[in-house]
This record gives structure tokens, sequence and C-alpha cells, in this order.
């Protein structure tokens, strides 16, 4: 059917399924009709500058914000290595973001500034809408101070809902102890921030509509701190590093929760265990996801493994709750013989699959513990070659991998353990020793052509140096961003020039590479046709760590490049990750 045929709501309809970028691109000055409903009707756009090039996004930012910026209702930037000092720039241009009146949500990435952050948070407490807040990966260096002062900008939105802060902080790992009381905030995510009973008693009394809370929890005292009863919160999702008695005593005074996930690395309570908790304190939990990994369970090996697989075969797990398990034994024979359980839930719910090394046993509670164990929920997968020898591993099936660790060459079991490859976004490659170079350039490109998705190609260990001519020959249609700066070579200008002639490196938008000098990266940045985006570790840049505590010395390297490129070219060190250079060239 011919789209133009459809009536306008079902036109408008689809619309929201696209963002801004590509809806003008797309649709704008086609005709009339089409102009009309850009303009005039559609209601929620969708302002998602990720991966835009530079020339792309001022476009978008002078040419298309403005029309339409009552009605945007959800932004993202970022500031990562494919548009480095992207939020900077969209703050520099000619309307404040107070003006997007309608910005229900607001997602923010690789964030470095604390002056940067401080105006926008100032800037959300004038946008009425405001529903969603979400800062990732942005390592912002302040003092303990100035996070107290952030944490209460954040409760004081008063429309506030969903918030989600991760690794949001340099010098410490600040957990958030407002002082303004938020009625309105009901999912928080803080999952890499350390919370204790104290700290968490101050947050709930703060947050007294909070329903689904994701914390990292660790406390070592020996006195059980005083935590009233917490009511509001019905879903609880933590990593516990603790003992028995204080997690006990953490959820008998949740007395609400429907739904807890949990991951613990040092005990292990087996099934009697649990169900005494269970019906003790969480009258009203429908849903237990839990992960043990690595736990020492003693000298006696299957006979402890059998007595705690078998705690979970009773009436109260398989009948009254059909809540399933899986065990992993693993022994570990040096210096000593020792024996360690991985424990996890059915379905697998978890992002990342717990380590297989040395697993010898593998058994379930489910009726037919013969089936291949399906992981769709998992994303991220790192093994190694000698993992895919283990039995255990040839009866799982991931079909849902997003990023995968893998070194070559792989084992025949690999391609039907991970059985499908058209999800995978990210895919970082080392190489084995004295491997064949044809046997790994044939692997290398099977995964590329299976991968139709692929963004991102990194190479983490590659010991030869004639594997240097692998990465000049294989192709991929999808791969735009290559991080080589884990390759075991320092660029030299030949070898820039073979790059950005081979296959990948032409089609490259995204380069992380180390170069021996800083006329390499004029080479590449000429000779690259398609790069957006470089980030760069130079081996005559004389910039130390102690130089990034000064702000008053000068960047020798940075104020040379500027001199080198053109003045369109943003050029900045990463104070973060002080020794790349991060450019934003076209």
């Amino acid at each position: 059917m011919n789209f133009e045929l459809l009536p306008n709501e079902i036109i408008l309809d689809s619309f929201e399924y696209l963002s801004l970028i590509h809806l003008y691109q797309s649709f704008f000055a086609l005709n009339s009709r089409f102009n009309k409903l850009l303009c005039q009707q559609f209601q929620k756009f969708h302002l998602d500058l990720r991966l835009t090039s530079k020339t792309n996004f001022h476009q978008v930012c002078q040419n298309y914000v403005l029309p339409v910026i009552d009605r945007i209702i959800s932004l993202y930037l970022s500031n990562d290595d494919n548009t480095p000092q992207q939020i900077e720039h969209f703050l520099s241009h000619n309307y404040q973001l107070r003006q997007f009146i309608s910005l229900k949500s607001i997602s923010l990435s690789c964030l470095r500034s604390q002056r940067t952050l401080n105006h926008i948070m100032v800037e959300c407490s004038y946008l009425p809408c405001l529903t969603h807040l979400t800062l990732t990966d942005s390592h912002v260096s302040m003092s303990e101070n100035d996070a107290q002062r952030l944490f209460d900008h954040i409760w004081s939105l008063s429309k506030l809902t969903y918030c989600c802060l991760d690794n949001c902080f340099v010098d410490e790992n600040y957990f958030p102890n407002p002082t303004i009381i938020s009625t309105s905030l009901r999912h928080l995510n803080i999952r890499n921030m350390t919370c204790s009973l104290s700290t968490l008693t101050r947050l709930c009394q703060c947050t007294p509509s909070l329903q689904y809370l994701s914390i990292m929890f660790y406390d070592d005292s020996d006195q059980l701190n005083s935590l009233l009863p917490i009511l509001s919160i019905t879903r609880l999702n933590i990593c516990f590093e603790s003992s028995i008695i204080i997690l006990q005593h953490l959820l008998q005074n949740m007395p609400n929760l429907y739904h807890l996930t949990i991951e613990t690395y040092d005990f292990l309570l087996n099934g009697n265990q649990w169900k005494e908790m269970i019906n003790k304190y969480l009258l009203k939990l429908k849903i237990l996801q839990f992960k043990i990994s690595s736990v020492a369970i003693g000298e006696y090996g299957e006979i402890q493994f059998n007595e705690i697989l078998d705690s979970f075969r009773t009436k109260f797990w398989i009948d009254e709750h059909q809540w399933f398990v899986q065990c992993h034994l693993l022994c570990q024979y040096i210096p000593d013989t020792r024996y360690y359980i991985n424990i996890f839930t059915l379905p697998y719910t978890f992002k990342d699959f717990p380590d297989v090394t040395n697993c010898i046993l593998s058994r379930s509670t489910r009726p037919y513990d013969n089936e291949y164990l399906t992981c769709d929920r998992v994303i991220n997968l790192h093994y190694k070659s000698s993992h895919f020898t283990v039995s255990i591993l040839s009866h799982v099936r991931f079909c849902n991998i997003q990023s995968l660790s893998l070194s070559l060459p792989f084992h025949d079991l690999f391609l039907s353990v991970v059985c499908r490859l058209d999800r995978l976004i990210s895919l970082t490659v080392s190489i084995s020793e004295n491997e064949n170079l044809n046997n790994i350039q044939s692997q290398l490109q099977l995964l590329l052509d299976r991968a139709v998705r692929l963004h991102s190609l990194r190479c983490f260990y590659w010991p030869l140096s004639n594997h240097q001519l692998l990465l000049m020959e294989i192709t991929s249609t999808s791969v735009r961003q290559l991080d080589l700066q884990g390759y075991n070579c320092d660029f030299d200008e030949e070898q820039c020039i073979q790059l950005s002639h081979s296959p990948l490196g032409i089609q490259c938008e995204t380069l992380l590479i180390t170069v021996k000098n800083r006329r390499n990266i004029l080479n590449l940045v000429n000779n690259m046709s398609n790069l957006q985006a470089l980030n760069v570790q130079c081996l005559d840049d004389n910039w130390t760590d102690e130089n990034n505590l000064t702000s008053s010395i000068d960047d020798e390297l940075v104020e040379w490049l500027r001199q080198q490129l053109p003045s369109t070219c943003t050029i900045m060190r990463d104070t973060f990750h002080v020794h790349d250079i991060r450019l934003w060239i076209r």
C-alpha cells in the first residue's frame, strides 16, 4: 500500500515511532500535506541526537528544533566517543532548555563537566512536565557537598517519577542523601552507588512514594541500625554484599515486596532458608529472581551440591510457586581441591551469564532437566574458547546477545550456543597466541557476515604483527566504529594510511586508536573520508595526570591540533581518561 494513501490518524500514529531527525529527513518538504502534519498537527517529537554527525547535529539544532520546541517530549544527548562535547554544543544554540515546555524525559550520558550538569539541573526545574531523568557514564568530578546539592535539585523536581543515576561521580561513590522530600519519585535506579542500612533509611524517608529501587548494598556493621518499615517499595533489585542477618533485617522491613531480584557473591541461602524468610517476612512476594555466584560449599562437592538442590525440590518451590532453579558445581584443583556453586532461578533473567570455568556438574529442578536452557534475557556475553568445550554450556542457547567478547579461534559449539547474531551491536575480539591466520580470518569474517546490525568492532589483544593485515582485509556492511586502542600496535604513518584505505577504514565513522606521533592524527583526519569522531592516544603527548589537576596549565597537544585542523573541528581532552584526545570532526 502507498504510505501517502493512509489517513492522517494512522500516519500521525506511525510518526511516534520515529525521531525528529528521521521525520524531517524523510517527510519534510515532500508536499504540503506532510508539512502540515509535521509543523501543525504532530504533538510528540522525540529528539535523539546520539550517533549524529556533527553536520547533521548543527543542522537539526539550527533548523528543526525551534519550530517544534514546545512539542518535544523526549531528549537524548551524549558526549560519548561518537559525539564528544555534544551536550555543550546543544546548550550553546539560541534556545534554552526551559523552553522545552512539553519535555517529559531527558537522558544524558558521558557528561564530564560539573558546571554543565549544574546548569542543566537548574533548567530542569523550569520544565513543568518532566517525569524521567537519566544520567549515565558521566564521571563528574565534584565534592560531597556538590553531590548533595545535585541530589536536592533532583528531589525538588515536582513531577519527577523516574530517576536513573549510573556512574555519575569520579572521586567518591556518593549515595543520594537528599534533604528535600520528593512525593513524586517512584522509580529509582542507583545500581552503582553503594548503600547501607543507615543510608537506605534516610533515602526512603525523603522518598516516601518510592515503589521500585535498584541498588548495590554493602553493610559490614556488627550492629543493626534501626530501619523503619518501608511500606511503599514493592519491587527491589539489589546486588547484595553483606550477611544473612542483615538481609533478613532488610527484608522484614519491606513487607509489601511483590517482586525481588537479588544477586549475591559471598553467602548462600538454601531452599529451606529462603522458604522460612519468605513465609515470615514476604507474604506478598510473587516474583523471586536470584543469582548466587561462586560460593564455596566445602570439601564434599557433589554430596553438598545435591543437598542444596534438593532443598529447592519441595512442595513450597515446585507446587505452590512454580519457582525453579539451576545449579552449577565448580571445582578448583590448584592449590587444593575446592568446590564452589552457582545457583540461579529459572527462567534466567539477568543480563550477564555466570562463569562456567571449571564447571563439572549442572542440574536443575525443572520437570525436564535435559531441555536446553534458553537465556533470551542475556545481552552481554564474555567467553573464551575453552569455555565452549564444557558440556554444560552446550545445553545453553543465547539468542539475544547485543555485546559479545570472544577469543579466536572459537570452538565448533559456539555458533550453536550463540544461536543468533542478528542483534549483536558490539563485538570485542582477542586472538590466541600462535594461531593460524587463515582460520582466524575466516571465523572473524563469518561472525561479521552474520552480525548484520553490528556497529562497533573492538580489537582487544592481537599479539602477532601479521594479524595487523587481518584488520585490513576483513569486511562488514554495518560496522561504523573501530576501537583499536587494545590492539598490540601503535600506528605509524604507513599503518595509518593502510587503515584509511582498508574496507573497514573507508566506512569508519568513529575511530579509537593509539598513534606514534601527532602528525599521524592529521593523516587519519585527512585520509578517512567518512570519519566523524576520533578518540586518539598519542605517544608524543606530554600531558600527565598531575597536569589534569591544574587547570591553568596549557594543553600543548590540544592547542597544536587546533592550529592544524579546521576551526569547525571540536578538540578536547577527556577529563576522566586523561590520555584520550577526542575530536568531533564532521
